[in-house]
């Protein structure tokens, strides 16, 4: 973990070519920040990032770049598109502009930053470093209110909070059908040249995950009726979940592609459907960095445990390809902006990054030994005269094992930090158990 802090207090940028800002990164990277113990620099991140929500008239705003149905075009936001936007956050903040990559705001980049956000500031409260806001400085300009966070952090709690409630005004209404699950365009994800398009499990995840640790949050500031609200969206999403995305016969969770999708096959596994396990077990007893009091929140069911383990095992027979765990089940045929060749970026490749929340998926179930497989894989040399960690590579060739894309990558490194821990502290409280 020392080797591997110098890299991660360089920015909260992804690192190597990556300058700007891309904010679900950068929440994997200010989570790792506060649990090293640098919450004034953590504090005052947040209050950039929330400055730069979507709002009209706010900066400016370009979009379509990831968008096949605007033919791969960066547009100028108008100012009706830009309140057609409105409480989302950028999938980038530049200098002087942000952007949007699809035709539509990511779903994952709001809500991720609100569950960091959310997860972050509980952590503060719990610990006794901030009192709930007063709410005193509200006329207060942003960079007097960046000022004022070391000495009184509750100025964050102020600043951010009616925006997160914000964006989730916001990716309620990405639920355009009102079943609990939202709907995305091609691209509008992480995984932006696979050309998903519809009801993706990554996705829901993101949501849950925002929606459980803002609710904590809200339940905190004692905001009860807020806070059950809030949960009540949780729940809702995740039984839309395991009746709509759990495929029986495929023994596993698997997205719900629109008709005129224009990526991959239709049942393809990919491996970030991990993240709807440690969704659904935050802020339950699986979940080692929980920091929030009991609540109104449901236990998992024992049908969620058992569709987990499924997806697990699912994912280690169809995903695992000899040892690598890749991010697409199969080559994929269509890609787009970028025409990507077979083992190559997002078209069946090792991402460190997405392997560090499968271990902490599996970690939330206890399976160690995965986990253990999975570390040992992140810490080999790369097969080059570089020889750096696996770990340190924004993507992997399994082919060649080769290290490609940004280097150092932080994200990933934050990601697979934060997993360890998380494992090290299940491991111990099992063996502590009775």
């Amino acid at each position: 973990m020392e080797t591997t802090e110098d890299y991660i207090r360089q920015g909260i940028n992804p690192g190597g070519y990556y300058k700007a800002i891309w904010c679900r990164d950068a929440s994997y990277i200010l989570r790792d920040w506060f649990l090293a113990g640098h919450a004034e620099a953590v504090m005052r991140e947040l209050m950039f990032i929330w400055s730069h929500q979507i709002a009209a008239g706010r900066e400016k705003i370009i979009y379509g770049r990831g968008s096949p149905e605007m033919r791969y075009l960066s547009q100028v936001a108008t100012s009706e598109t830009e309140k057609r936007f409105e409480g989302a956050l950028p999938t980038t903040i530049f200098h002087g502009f942000s952007e949007v990559y699809g035709q539509d705001p990511d779903i994952d980049s709001t809500a991720l930053m609100i569950s960091a956000t959310s997860w972050i500031l509980n952590a503060y409260l719990k610990a006794g470093l901030v009192s709930a806001p007063q709410l005193s400085y509200i006329t207060e300009s942003l960079e007097a209110r960046i000022s004022r966070t070391v000495s009184d952090p509750s100025t964050v709690i102020d600043f951010v909070l009616p925006r997160m409630l914000k964006g989730v005004d916001y990716l309620v209404g990405r639920d355009i059908d009102g079943d609990g699950l939202l709907e995305q365009g091609h691209n509008e994800d992480w995984m932006d040249t696979v050309l998903r398009s519809g009801k993706i499990v990554y996705s829901q995840a993101c949501w849950i995950l925002a929606l459980s640790n803002l609710s904590s949050l809200l339940a905190e500031l004692g905001k009860d009726e807020d806070a059950n609200r809030i949960m009540a969206l949780a729940n809702r999403s995740v039984k839309a979940v395991e009746e709509k995305l759990w495929l029986e016969e495929e023994g596993t969770y698997i997205d719900l592609q629109e008709e005129h999708h224009i990526g991959g096959p239709y049942k393809t596994l990919t491996q970030d459907v991990v993240f709807y396990m440690i969704a659904v077990t935050e802020n339950t007893t699986s979940d080692i960095l929980s920091v929030h009091k009991d609540r109104k929140k449901e236990p998992a069911s024992p049908e969620f445990t058992k569709h987990a383990s499924s997806t697990l095992d699912a994912i280690k027979a169809r995903i695992w390809k000899e040892k690598w765990p890749l991010v697409t089940e199969v080559e994929l045929k269509t890609t787009g902006p970028w025409v990507l060749h077979p083992n190559e970026y997002h078209n069946h490749t090792f991402w460190p990054w997405i392997t560090g929340a499968e271990m902490l998926a599996r970690s939330r179930l206890r399976r160690f030994e995965e986990c253990d497989h999975l570390l040992s894989i992140l810490i080999q040399g790369e097969h080059s005269d570089n020889n750096s960690m696996l770990a340190f590579y924004e993507w992997v060739d399994s082919i060649t094992g080769r290290g490609n894309g940004a280097f150092p990558f932080r994200t990933g490194i934050s990601s697979i930090r934060l997993a360890i821990i998380d494992i090290l502290a299940n491991m111990q409280r099992t063996i502590s158990s009775p």
